[in-house]
């Protein structure tokens, strides 16, 4: 079966209202006065510094922001994709120091040490011959506020919930990224500011949109977004899930984007990352093209416009 994953600001962050429930079982103990066992200690980070300057990849479907922090078999590669203009990013986690036997789940991750930690979904993978987390859904510095996750959680399928923006001073006072959760041993990267990379990550963007023929200055005061007229969970079926792949039981996260004209009808499709072999690429486009309709972007005047509209598919086996 397959599920249609927004990349979208809002949309993604459904994953961030799964509660995980617990189960307490209760011990007799005979001798009175006896002592209860002393909960174990979490474990001490690894901390890792930098070993280079914060680099920005200019590609043609997206724009990545990454650095090494440590070095030797205590390498880590940290990498913060964007598909458009969006505080949100795709985070990749690739070293030694974050190899885990945990195939799937929830990795706790936090910007610290002022902003919450935020519980992501992530893949098992590999960054060349190197493990990695790669992260399925979009983060950002801080997870929404709990009234923000309450508007997601109570919202209709097409409706939009607005997430107050993260503030510069907020950025600034970013100093790293610790990861727990599932990895044995935490591990922090010390980041330092966050202000920076992001406002070249912002740049990266403008010079992004503009290459794929979208008129920045109008995007920026959009009275209306590009609008699916019918929810996008009814674009991928099972039955495009492609036969060969299913055969061999191969999983996917897929990341398109879809050029959309001024009549709301897909002009063309783009793959802007994917994780396994072309045949789910073509799934993909070959789906969302056909099902896929839209009331187009409105400009500040109420004049429709071209535009883009993206997301991500995650094929996966039950």
């Amino acid at each position: 079966m397959s599920a249609l994953f927004p990349c979208d600001d809002d949309l993604v962050l459904c994953s961030l209202l799964a509660m995980a429930k617990s189960f307490v079982a209760s011990l007799l103990f005979v001798a009175l006065g006896m002592p209860a066992p002393a909960a174990a200690a979490a474990p001490a980070p690894l901390i890792l510094k930098p070993t280079s300057a914060w680099q920005v990849d200019y590609a043609d479907e997206r724009c990545r922001l990454g650095r090494q922090f440590g070095e030797g078999k205590q390498t880590v590669l940290l990498f913060m994709d964007r598909f458009g203009p969006s505080e949100y990013f795709r985070l990749t986690i690739a070293g030694q120091v974050v190899k885990t036997f945990v195939e799937k789940g929830d990795a706790d991750i936090q910007f610290g040490p002022t902003e919450e930690e935020q519980q992501l979904a992530f893949l098992k993978g590999n960054l060349g011959k190197e493990p990695a987390l790669v992260f399925s859904g979009s983060a950002r510095i801080a997870p929404p506020s709990a009234a923000e996750l309450l508007a997601i959680k109570n919202r209709g399928k097409t409706e939009w919930v607005v997430i107050q923006p993260i503030s510069e001073d907020r950025q600034k006072a970013v100093r790293h990224l610790r990861v727990g959760k599932p990895l044995r041993k935490p591990v922090m990267l010390e980041t330092g500011s966050m202000r920076a990379p992001l406002a070249a990550l912002d740049t990266c963007i403008d010079n992004l949109l503009t290459s794929w023929g979208v008129d920045v200055e109008r995007h920026k005061t959009l009275s209306r977004k590009v609008t699916p007229l019918k929810s996008p969970d009814k674009w991928i079926m099972p039955s495009d899930y492609p036969n060969e792949m299913l055969s061999a039981g191969q999983p996917a996260l897929v990341s398109f984007r879809l050029s959309i004209g001024p009549d709301g009808v897909p002009a063309a499709c783009h793959i802007q990352a994917t994780t396994r072999p072309k045949e789910f690429d073509n799934a993909v486009c070959k789906s969302v093209m056909r099902r896929a309709r839209f009331s187009p972007a409105l400009d500040a005047q109420g004049q429709p416009l071209a535009s883009y509209y993206q997301n991500n598919v995650y094929f996966a086996l039950p």
